[in-house]
């Protein structure tokens, strides 16, 4: 989230002095919440980074997957609201917002102009009995939309709480949901990777005991490498959604391991013998260079002597020139390329 959204949000929720309530995903990373009074507002997030954040700056922040089950009806005078990038999960938070808010008060939307800002604010405006245009501050949106009497039906979220199936791995299938990255089908990059599994696995000396799936989403690189290794598996991401749906696939998949919620593997102690990982470049709707660093120095932080980790990206994204000024011990090698992505291997001595 930019200063300027974050800054337009914090105005509005200075003039409510009700209990309050913010919708935090991915677009908030790097912005303060200092400007956020923290009397009367929570956080709900689905990132375990800025929950640790949210906590550490003094509110009352609740991890998950956007679940507000917890919480009755008419709670909230006021709920604010970074749109997000998944439409589906956008449409999920308007439809659970209108619950939740007390009648008369209102649903704080923020955005760009390419976030769609003005297209979900008719479309919450429909929904909640109260049309308004966005107003513009720069390039930055918001829309206040006051909640009043309507029946208007709910916004089309694809049932977005539901785990459902994605693909069938051995004519298994595995579930995942929007939101996730490349949720519905295999990502390309990480089925080019597992397509180079079996080779990666015999480059070892002996066969490697524990893996790390470094960012792993619903666990598509974990269930792959369980179908060449008998290895032990960790899989971590920082997304709530992640987490339960890979959480549900080792358990399908009877797979010797553990998931956890974690920021790029930083609270896990544990060394591993291979690493695997298609690191994120996107950080909410913009790259982040410092997000390929993160994950290139972790993987290597988390090999033992002689472990090898092996990273899928872009072409275009620079896994090597990252990992030569990170990991200075490590020998690297470009070892696979096709006309979308390339495979990197990081070697520990």
């Amino acid at each position: 989230m930019s200063d300027a959204l974050l800054q337009l949000l914090a105005q509005q929720a200075q003039l409510v002095s009700g209990s309050q309530l913010m919708i935090v995903d991915e677009n908030l990373k790097g912005a303060s919440l200092q400007a956020l009074p923290t009397g009367n507002i929570m956080l709900i997030t689905n990132r375990f980074d800025l929950n640790e954040q949210a906590i550490s700056a003094g509110f009352n922040s609740k991890f998950n997957d956007f679940d507000f089950s917890g919480f009755a009806d008419n709670r909230f005078e006021q709920i604010l609201y970074r749109v997000s990038k998944e439409k589906l999960v956008t449409h999920h938070i308007i439809n659970n917002a209108r619950r939740l808010i007390k009648s008369g008060g209102n649903l704080v939307l923020a955005g760009e102009k390419n976030d769609g800002i003005k297209t979900y604010t008719d479309k919450a405006g429909h929904y909640f009995g109260c049309k308004v245009k966005p107003k513009k501050q720069g390039t930055a949106y918001i829309s206040v939309i006051q909640k009043q009497c309507t029946e208007a039906p709910t916004l089309d979220d694809g049932n977005y709480p539901k785990l459902r199936n994605c693909l069938e791995i051995d004519n298994n299938p595995v579930l995942s949901k929007p939101g996730l990255f490349g949720w519905n089908k295999p990502d390309q990059g990480s089925a080019f990777l597992a397509d180079h599994m079996p080779d990666f696995f015999q480059s070892f000396q002996r066969n490697p005991m524990s893996i790390l799936d470094l960012g792993c989403g619903y666990g598509y690189l974990s269930l792959m490498a369980s179908t060449y290794i008998d290895a032990k598996i960790i899989a971590t991401d920082n997304n709530a959604a992640a987490i339960a749906a890979c959480s549900k696939n080792f358990l399908a998949f009877g797979i010797d391991g553990e998931v956890i919620a974690d920021n790029c593997a930083q609270n896990i102690k544990q060394k591993f013998d291979a690493v695997l990982c298609n690191p994120p470049f996107h950080s909410g709707f913009g790259t982040d260079s410092q997000l390929t660093q993160q994950f290139v120095t972790s993987s290597y932080e988390h090999l033992n002597p002689g472990g090898k980790a092996l990273f899928v990206a872009n072409r275009f994204v620079p896994i090597e020139s990252c990992a030569e000024k990170h990991t200075k011990l490590a020998n690297i090698e470009k070892i696979a390329e096709n006309k979308s992505f390339k495979l990197v291997l990081v070697s520990r001595s």
